[in-house]
């Protein structure tokens, strides 16, 4: 579901129904048996497979301006690109020269409405032209303290994940990508290691009558979504 604003916005989506519960605690308070949850595993897994660019959104259209080995990609309306993530590029025209190799490059460097990476060859420039980008898909994470969510103020958001919509996140693990925070649980977990990114170190701890929602970040859904799924034990 589509959140229905983007999040560099505001991370409340516009109404209840634009966000999908994923996981409760006895939201109905009907069984006498658990006290809560300790969730030790968030992963997303796409309806598709891909083997270049996840296509769960349209690729946004930007310019982009390449010589040597560096490249820019201008997006007039914004992007939510980071440095260190992979964005995929397919270039649709040139201004000169051979068009550019469609790509995946990593961002190097950002502004509002540009973003900077390392091209696969040297290009002799510099070259102009438009490109199709897959940008990374955005998901906000919200806990839920009602039975019946009537208001978008009872969504207190917890955490984003931004997924690089290339083939090798086909499957995104919350916790291995340690987008899970910390958690100190009580009772040692097998297979536990000591590092902060083991996955049974990261988690949320849930008391009874809590839920957990996810949306996507804009204002249209997804094309093609994914399958959010929950490791969970109660208590």
């Amino acid at each position: 579901m589509a959140s229905g604003q983007a999040f560099s916005t505001n991370l409340a989506p516009t109404a209840t129904g634009n966000a999908t519960k994923v996981f409760d605690v006895d939201a109905a308070l009907t069984d006498t048996s658990i006290s809560g949850a300790y969730v030790d595993e968030i992963w997303f897994q796409y309806s598709k497979r891909t083997i270049n660019a996840i296509d769960a959104k349209t690729a946004t259209t930007g310019t982009y301006s390449a010589n040597s080995t560096e490249v820019v990609v201008t997006i007039a309306g914004g992007h939510n690109a980071q440095i260190g993530q992979d964005v995929v590029l397919d270039y649709t025209s040139y201004s000169s020269g051979a068009v550019p190799v469609d790509e995946i490059i990593t961002v190097t460097g950002v502004t509002p409405t540009t973003f900077t990476g390392t091209t696969a060859t040297s290009i002799s420039g510099p070259i102009t032209g438009n490109v199709n980008v897959y940008l990374p898909l955005d998901f906000c994470f919200y806990l839920a303290s009602a039975t019946s969510i009537t208001s978008t103020t009872q969504f207190s958001p917890l955490f984003v994940v931004s997924i690089p919509a290339t083939y090798e996140n086909l499957t995104y693990s919350l916790s291995a990508s340690g987008v899970l925070p910390l958690i100190n649980h009580p009772v040692v977990q097998a297979g536990s290691a000591a590092t902060t990114t083991a996955p049974k170190m990261r988690g949320l701890m849930m008391r009874k009558g809590q839920s957990l929602y996810v949306a996507a970040s804009g204002a249209s859904a997804l094309t093609n979504g994914f399958y959010v799924n929950v490791q969970a034990g109660y208590y």
